[in-house]
């Protein structure tokens, strides 16, 4: 019986050893890489105003050797000025022409988000390809593998008889 154990362990031996032997897969290597990238620029202006005028006209006249505002002939006001003050007094000409400040003035943030993802594969090619006598060595170790597979099932079944069969 330690005969046929013997056999037998050594039969299955055989058949992995034949099963094991095969080439390796290529060789996979992934790398990721992920940059994001904020750029923030402050911006400001000036808003320009267009330019504005408003316009008096009037006679004048000279009674008793002072001057005096006769008519008035046109008092235009502009967009944004309002019309002109005129006032008189001692033979003095004073005109007021009055304009709010205005000052335009903005600044603002603008933000850039760039993502950048970066996948790297890197594959192991092989470069030795089998010749077409490896390729029938190859068959023809199957083709023995079977064979003794084949006699090794007869080698247990003429121990192993069942008593069915006969």
């Amino acid at each position: 019986m330690t005969k046929k154990l013997k056999c037998l362990v050594f039969s299955l031996f055989i058949i992995l050893i034949m099963i094991s032997c095969r080439s390796s897969k290529p060789v996979q290597n992934e790398n990721k890489t992920q940059t994001i990238t904020i750029t923030e620029t402050l911006h400001d202006t000036v808003f320009k105003i267009a330019k504005d005028s408003s316009s008096y006209n009037a006679l004048l006249e000279c009674l008793n050797g002072k001057v005096v505002l006769k008519n008035v002939i046109q008092a235009e006001p502009g967009r944004r000025l309002k019309s002109p003050k005129v006032r008189l007094d001692n033979n003095k000409l004073q005109v007021d022409c009055n304009l709010k400040e205005q000052e335009l003035y903005a600044h603002w943030k603008s933000k850039q988000v760039k993502d950048v993802q970066e996948k790297t594969i890197t594959i192991t090619e092989f470069t030795n390809y089998l010749t077409f006598w490896q390729k029938v060595q190859i068959w023809l170790g199957r083709l023995l593998l079977l064979i003794l597979l084949f006699l090794l099932g007869r080698f247990i079944y003429s121990i192993y008889k069942p008593e069915w069969f006969k």
